[in-house]
């Protein structure tokens, strides 16, 4: 890390919105990536027979606790010496009886339509989203800057072939084509629906960063390095590379953001993950639909889900102000 870097590292650390955000971030990423501690029917640990088991990380088929006429263990009905339950004793893709039941004690922000507890859904439900956001940054990064750095540094035919497959991208209906996709595959997996999305968001990173190739190849650094007899490899990966990712860098929680925010939007429309995959899109589509019998419905998905964005977007606009080259 030379001495600019740290600098610019040191000017985001130093405002009060990038330790907002990142707390806020941070926060959530913890409780939704540890939602089994949380969040569960099963129980983090019990006594049965002399000995201590974990079932709420660990798998145990029902013969381990006597059970021959079933393929699933009711943790709440059997009889144990110990059992420690989750501070939320429900799982997200437990049905009860308790059909949009009102936020109380034993559901502390109710039930949906079908008698689901809503904290477990909306716990796993972020975990879901920022996994799809950061796998979503992760594939248009690596494939934006693949295409761009070959764009920016070869050029020629293979840029004008890149151009015109972006340009395709651009005007084709983005919506329609994940309807189209998901219909004739009969999948909206979790998969299916990134690589969709993906498909249509890695142009703006490629044509960022063929714009700085283009610009520092030419620069006297990658001139002195050519006639000191570097080779392309050496080139790129030593001194095009890391220059021309720093403004790129900034865009890295704007993209996350946005695939949140994609998932979100598809699952609302019913285009995105498959039931009963836990989602805020599909919790804000039934608040939507009960608004004046469950209001808590929707309100719960809207809270967490400008948590999520605003957390992201304040790192965003941290890291824009801290890397921004007129500074």
């Amino acid at each position: 890390m030379n001495q600019l870097t740290r600098r610019r590292w040191n000017v985001f650390f130093r405002q009060k919105r990038a330790w907002v955000g990142l707390g806020a971030f941070l926060v959530l990423f913890f409780f939704s990536m540890t939602a089994e501690l949380w969040s569960n029917s099963r129980p983090l640990a019990l006594k049965y027979e002399g000995h201590w088991f974990f079932p709420a990380v660990i798998h145990y088929p029902p013969a381990t606790f006597g059970i021959t006429d079933s393929f699933v263990v009711d943790f709440k009905a059997l009889k144990t010496e110990r059992a420690v339950f989750a501070v939320n004793p429900w799982d997200p893709y437990e049905q009860l009886s308790e059909v949009m039941a009102p936020p109380s004690a034993a559901h502390w922000l109710g039930t949906d339509s079908l008698g689901r507890d809503v904290t477990a859904r909306l716990i796993y439900g972020t975990r879901v989203s920022l996994s799809y956001g950061l796998m979503f940054w992760l594939l248009c990064f690596s494939l934006g800057i693949t295409v761009g750095m070959i764009q920016g540094y070869l050029g020629g035919g293979l840029d004008f072939i890149a151009e015109r497959i972006k340009e395709l991208i651009e005007v084709l209906p983005f919506l329609s084509v994940v309807i189209l996709v998901n219909g004739l595959m009969k999948s909206d997996s979790f998969m299916i629906t990134l690589v969709v999305v993906v498909f249509f968001s890695w142009s703006t990173i490629a044509s960022q960063l063929r714009a700085q190739v283009l610009s520092l190849r030419q620069r006297e650094f990658c001139e002195a390095a050519r006639a000191a007899g570097a080779g392309r490899g050496r080139i790129i990966f030593t001194h095009i590379l890391p220059n021309a990712l720093t403004p790129i860098l900034t865009l890295t929680p704007f993209t996350v953001s946005s695939g949140i925010a994609t998932l979100a939007i598809l699952d609302y429309l019913g285009f995105g993950l498959s039931p009963p995959t836990p989602s805020l899109g599909e919790l804000l589509q039934q608040g939507r639909t009960y608004i004046q019998n469950a209001s808590w419905l929707l309100i719960m998905p809207t809270v967490m889900l400008s948590w999520m964005l605003i957390s992201i977007n304040l790192i965003g606009e941290s890291l824009r102000d801290a890397f921004d080259p007129r500074k």
